[in-house]
Formats: C-alpha cells, sequence, structure tokens
C-alpha cells in the first residue's frame, strides 16, 4: 500500500529541516561572536594587568635613586625627568602586544618633591589603543635619612615640641636656658619649672599675679622658687550625657569636680597637690594666622586682647596633680575623680567616670602607666594625658570597635564607681 499526504503537508519534513539548520547557524554565529568578544576581554585584561605592572615598574624605579645630584655610575633625584621608552612584545614571549611608556615629570608643583605621572599605551586586539595613568610624588629627602630608621636613638632624650622632653605640656612658657613654665590653672599665684631635656618639675614657684597668664610668664616672675623634684598627672575630664555615650565627640557642659591622687607602696614627705579648672577652645586669626587655644570656660575675648573670637564647642576640664615622688623617685596610686553636687552610681540620674585607654605596646591589656591604667605602679617620670569620660550612671563606657584597645582617644574602660 503507498501512502498518501495531504496536499498541504508536502515538504513540511524539508521546511522544518531548513528552519532548524537556520536556527543552528544563527546559534552558532552569535556563539562564535561571543567567542571572540570574550577572548577580546580576556586578551584586554590581561594586557591591561601587565600594563599596570609596567606602570608600576617604572614609578619604583623613579624612586629607587641614591644621590640627589647626578654623579657617575648613581641613580640621582636629578635625573628624575621626562622621558620614553617602548616594550617590545618580541623581546618577552609572554607579551602579545608592544607597550609605549612614558613618563611626565612636573618639579613644579611641590615644592622639595616631584609629582611623576606614568602612562602606558598600547594597540589592543582589535587595533584600538588603550591606556593607563599612574600618579605618585617623589620627594627630595636625602636616602641617608632612610638609613637613619636602623639607627638606635642612643642615650640622647626624646625631643616633642619647641625641641623640649615630649613630658613637658606643649602650653608650657619657655624661659630660655633650658626650663620651661606653667601656671597650674590660669588664676593660680603659683608655677611649676620644667628641666626641658628630662621633662621633671624642678622648681616651685609662689607670688605670681593671678592675672598673669602662663604665655606671660618671664625668668623675673619666677623669684619666689623652691627647688626640688617632682612629678606631673594631667589630663582631661570629658562629659558626654548621649546614649549611648560618645567617646569621640564628649563635649557637653563639664559640672563641677575635683581631682584627688591617693598614693600607696611606701611613704611620701607631701600629699599630692592637684588642681582643675573647666575650658574651652576658641578659635581666632592673630598675626596673619588661625589658632586655637584653651581658655578658661568663662573667660572672654578681651582676655586675650581681641575683639571677637569663635567657640569651637569643645568644653573638658583640666586637672594636674604634683606628685613628690618616695625616696627611690618613684610613685604608686590611683587617681580618683570626686564629683562636686553630682552623684556616682548606675541609675539615670548618677554617673559614671570612664578611662580612656590605649594599648600602646599591644600587650592586649592596659598595664603599661602610660596606658592609663585603673592603678599606678612605680611611675618614674610625668603621665600625660590620662584622660577620663563621664557618661550617664546606667550607660556603660564606650569601647572602640570590635574592643580594639589600640586606638588611642576612642576606647574606653570603666574607672569609678
Amino acid at each position: 500500500m503507498v501512502a498518501t499526504y495531504p496536499v498541504g503537508q508536502r515538504g513540511a519534513a524539508l521546511f522544518e529541516s531548513l528552519v532548524a539548520f537556520f536556527v543552528l547557524a544563527v546559534a552558532s554565529l552569535v556563539a562564535a561572536q561571543l567567542h571572540g568578544e570574550l577572548r577580546l576581554h580576556g586578551d584586554l585584561a590581561r594586557q591591561r594587568s601587565e600594563a599596570v605592572r609596567l606602570g608600576a615598574r617604572e614609578l619604583e624605579t623613579l624612586r629607587a635613586w641614591s644621590t640627589l645630584d647626578a654623579a657617575s655610575g648613581a641613580t640621582a633625584y636629578a635625573d628624575v625627568v621626562d622621558a620614553e621608552t617602548t616594550i617590545d612584545a618580541d623581546a618577552d614571549p609572554l607579551a602579545n602586544t608592544d607597550y609605549r611608556i612614558v613618563r611626565g615629570i612636573d618639579d613644579g608643583a611641590f615644592a622639595g618633591a616631584k609629582v611623576a605621572t606614568v602612562a602606558v599605551e598600547w594597540a589592543d586586539r582589535g587595533g584600538a589603543t588603550q591606556r593607563i595613568v599612574l600618579d605618585s610624588v617623589i620627594a627630595r629627602s636625602d636616602p641617608l635619612w632612610s638609613g637613619a630608621l636602623a639607627v638606635g636613638a642612643g642615650s640622647a632624650a626624646p625631643r616633642g615640641s619647641l625641641g623640649r622632653s615630649p613630658l613637658v605640656p606643649v602650653t608650657a612658657r619657655s624661659l630660655g636656658g633650658g626650663r620651661s613654665a606653667l601656671k597650674p590653672t590660669s588664676s593660680a599665684g603659683s608655677a611649676i619649672v620644667f628641666d626641658e631635656r628630662s621633662g621633671e618639675i624642678v622648681s616651685r614657684c609662689s607670688g605670681i599675679a593671678a592675672t598673669t597668664a602662663t604665655r606671660d610668664l618671664t625668668a623675673s616672675d619666677l623669684a619666689a622658687c623652691s627647688d626640688g623634684r617632682w612629678r606631673l598627672l594631667a589630663g582631661t575630664i570629658r562629659f558626654s550625657a548621649a546614649v549611648p555615650p560618645l567617646a569621640v565627640e564628649a563635649n557637653d557642659l563639664p559640672l563641677a569636680l575635683g581631682v584627688t591622687l591617693s598614693l600607696t607602696g611606701g611613704s611620701y614627705t607631701a600629699a599630692p597637690d592637684c588642681s582643675v579648672e573647666a575650658m574651652k577652645t576658641v578659635r581666632f586669626a592673630s598675626g596673619g594666622s588661625l589658632k586655637i587655644e584653651a581658655v578658661p570656660l568663662d573667660a572672654l575675648p578681651s582676655s586675650l586682647g581681641l575683639a571677637s573670637w569663635s567657640e569651637t564647642g569643645d568644653r573638658h576640664v583640666a586637672y594636674r596633680c604634683i606628685v613628690t615622688p618616695r625616696g627611690d623617685g618613684r610613685w604608686s596610686g590611683r587617681s580618683l575623680v570626686i564629683p562636686s553636687g553630682w552623684t556616682l552610681g548606675t541609675g539615670s540620674g548618677d554617673h559614671r567616670i570612664c578611662r580612656y585607654v590605649a594599648d600602646a605596646d599591644a600587650s592586649g591589656a592596659i598595664d603599661a602607666n602610660i596606658e592609663h591604667p585603673a592603678d599606678y605602679v612605680d611611675v618614674t617620670g610625668s603621665l600625660l594625658a590620662q584622660n577620663f569620660l563621664v557618661v550617664r550612671g546606667d550607660q556603660v563606657c564606650p569601647a572602640a570597635s570590635g574592643g580594639d584597645l589600640v586606638t588611642a582617644g576612642i576606647a574606653t574602660q570603666p574607672h569609678q564607681p
């Protein structure tokens, strides 16, 4: 029997085959085009990485100078000039294109430095020009100074501001002859005198006019003085009523308080002498420059001989304790904040005292005197920046993120109650 089909179905199988073949051809064409694009982009990514490597190598070469002035057989800072080089693909079996490296040097943008711009250009597989640019600054610093980093400090004492020991407060007035003086508070009738080399308090002077500021002290003001050896314990006390408290932005109006230092570990010939003063910082123009200075909380611009100033919003209590050490030159003890008209406790109407701490020796604990521990042990020198934070009693002392104790000025630990 011979099968027969309706006239409308004749050639349908051939047509379907042609359609399938066409779809397959289009899909193959698209796949081939996609594969080409992937190869092009993969190749471009590889070339870009190589260009970045070449540019970074060029910058490192520019930084690797060994002498300031041009010298035979040595790379010099004076040789850091405009230049152009070409990397031939035939010279590198891993490269598939030529690279053109153009460096531009601007030695007038900054004093004592040159701005280096390195551009790397190449032609990609499609013939288009590609380009990456790297910028850097090359300082004119004698390489001899970098070698000093490997040399020990020796027996010389470190120096802080004005060439003085870091243990001398920045606000102390330099009197010449290796001495600096500081009034414990703005209205005090006394002053302490530091040896600028060691940072020790070597004299305590009285009979100073209350209206004489530390910045105006002269050698003639220090007539009635007694010599000796004392240590300074100093810092600030800040307030934050925020919930949760803010360790970094604690600028609330200070409450009345005092500070005491309870000594332990032996006998002492005199009790510590602690003083406190509520302060604020102000901003003003003087001599063509902008200055920021801490002044008493109730001070007026006229106290600095100014017509006006701007308050920065920073308010705190500055405290200083003058400590007479034991016979071995050391002292041990614990500093405490004494509230006046307010209470310590854990209620919302009470307050809590926190210590700003910093793990300076990366030991994982606050155990060195400079780190502001709860109790000081055998202190041999002055301690500055031993700061406190007062928060609401129902709040916890704020810690740095992740409990990190390294970040100075951010992490705190409970102190009182």
